[in-house]
């Protein structure tokens, strides 16, 4: 007995909880907007169909008013032709048959008052009536035998005649009219209800684009990193689940990039020690303190210092682009004098060492710019080593700070050997190392370029590649100034 409350609250809960899928919406939203469109044919040919039927009595009872009035017409003439013969012959068979014509004429009116019931009909059917009486009376009674006496009879039936003929007339002119209005009136409602039928599809459509542009957000955000966002996706059925299953992609990706941190950040931390050792080890044989060396000794001794101090670049870069992968910047304001100062400080001894130089146009307002001052110093730096990298001896690399549209721009400018066009769809890769020139003798980590894009779509912002003329490679970064960084 327990159980059954559970068991109602379960079903309760799944009905509350019921979602349509897309196709029953899409059912759905077709019936709501074929629905007064059907009500309105439905109305139209109902309609339609009864003023069809008015049409059909009209012309039935025309037909048997006309059938019957010329049967009339016929009878009457029969009983002229019939009394002027008698009026010679005086013949007793003659007599009969004028009875005979006379009580078929009456007749003949009853019929018609039948056929035609209406006011208008009946009322010349009795002036009809009155007539025969009056000609009846007039030859029977009086004993008038004068042609004069049909006079009237044939006046008031060619009356009659034009009379049914105009009454019929005006009565299928009347009922055209009707159907006209009919149909006026149903190709009214169509226009009408075309924009309520487009504004149900256009609705359905519009939620549909909704839901899908949510989603869209949702994983932008899950491809920027942002694993705490909210995942709550409402809607159709799919769509529910669709939103379930980003939940568990998000929870995997989670994971997969705590590991990825984690594994990155032992890897680099274990390298750093051996390095060590050996850097102690070979600073010991070059300083001959475990006894002399030879030159071929000592250029081997140079040929491991230098990977040595390649793979201590490697190490630090991969701990900057893990710091990248995992850190979530908070919004500062930069002082891009200070920061001007603090990269020329940090390059002085390569710039003096090759004698290059770095060239600033700084066009920024005199004021701090509300970005996180970490990433935008690791931006410049790694584009301007990347320069001074590819340049020559006493060439110098540019850069260029503007502030448009409430847009950062930073343009740096080198004269190197540039990057070849089929290079530039790599060149952001992970440890992709580009074919130098000959007279490029250093080497680098391979993760700068990759470094320097990440960073800046952590930022949302837009970096391009175009060449420098005549020579050398421009890196073009736009970065919004925003209040908050990353992605909320």
């Amino acid at each position: 007995m327990d159980a059954m409350p559970a068991v109602m609250a379960e079903k309760y809960k799944a009905i509350l909880n019921w979602r349509p899928n897309l196709i029953s919406q899409f059912v759905m939203s077709m019936l709501l907007s074929l629905l007064p469109l059907s009500l309105v044919v439905i109305v139209f040919l109902n309609a339609l169909n009864k003023q069809l039927a008015v049409t059909q009595q009209i012309v039935s009872n025309n037909y048997q008013v006309t059938k019957s009035f010329n049967i009339l017409k016929q009878e009457l003439n029969s009983l002229e032709r019939a009394t002027r013969q008698n009026w010679v012959l005086k013949s007793e068979s003659l007599d009969t048959l004028i009875v005979d014509k006379w009580q078929a004429s009456l007749q003949s009116i009853e019929d018609l008052t039948r056929i035609a019931p209406s006011k208008s009909h009946t009322a010349q059917w009795q002036r009809l009536t009155n007539t025969l009486q009056l000609a009846h009376t007039q030859l029977v009674e009086q004993k008038q035998q004068q042609v004069a006496l049909f006079l009237p009879i044939s006046d008031l039936l060619a009356e009659l005649t034009l009379w049914l003929r105009d009454k019929s007339e005006t009565q299928i002119t009347n009922n055209q009219k009707e159907i006209a209005q009919l149909q006026t009136s149903f190709i009214n409602w169509l226009v009408a209800l075309i924009p309520l039928t487009l504004l149900v599809g256009g609705g359905f459509l519009w939620r549909i684009s909704g839901r899908l542009k949510s989603l869209t957000k949702i994983i932008g955000k899950l491809g920027q990193g942002d694993w705490q966002q909210k995942i709550a996706v409402q809607g159709s059925a799919e769509l529910v689940e669709l939103g379930n299953k980003l939940q568990w992609v998000q929870a995997q990706l989670h994971i997969l990039e705590q590991q990825k941190d984690t594994f990155l950040r032992h890897v680099t931390h274990e390298l750093k020690t051996p390095l060590a050792s050996m850097v102690e080890g070979t600073d010991l044989l070059s300083d001959e303190i475990v006894g002399p060396i030879t030159k071929e000794q000592r250029a081997v001794l140079e040929l491991i210092s230098q990977s040595m101090v390649r793979l201590r670049t490697m190490i630090d870069s991969l701990l900057s682009y893990n710091a990248i992968r995992t850190s979530k910047d908070s919004v500062s304001e930069v002082e891009f004098n200070h920061l001007i100062n603090k990269i020329n400080s940090h390059f002085e001894h390569r710039l003096t060492a090759r004698e290059q130089t770095l060239i600033w146009h700084n066009n920024l307002p005199n004021k701090a710019l509300a970005l996180p001052g970490e990433l935008i110093e690791m931006i410049l730096v790694q584009l301007i080593s990347n320069g001074l990298k590819f340049s020559q001896h006493g060439q110098a690399v540019s850069i260029a700070l503007t502030f448009e549209h409430s847009k950062l721009k930073m343009a740096i400018s080198d004269e190197g050997c540039g990057i070849k066009e089929h290079e530039k769809a790599h060149v952001f890769s992970a440890f992709y190392q580009g074919k130098h020139s000959k007279n490029v003798t250093l080497q680098g980590s391979g993760l700068g370029l990759t470094i320097v894009k990440e960073s800046v779509e952590q930022l949302n912002g837009q970096l391009l590649i175009e060449q420098n003329e005549p020579q050398g490679c421009r890196f073009l970064i736009t970065l919004p100034i925003i209040t908050n960084q990353g992605v909320n």
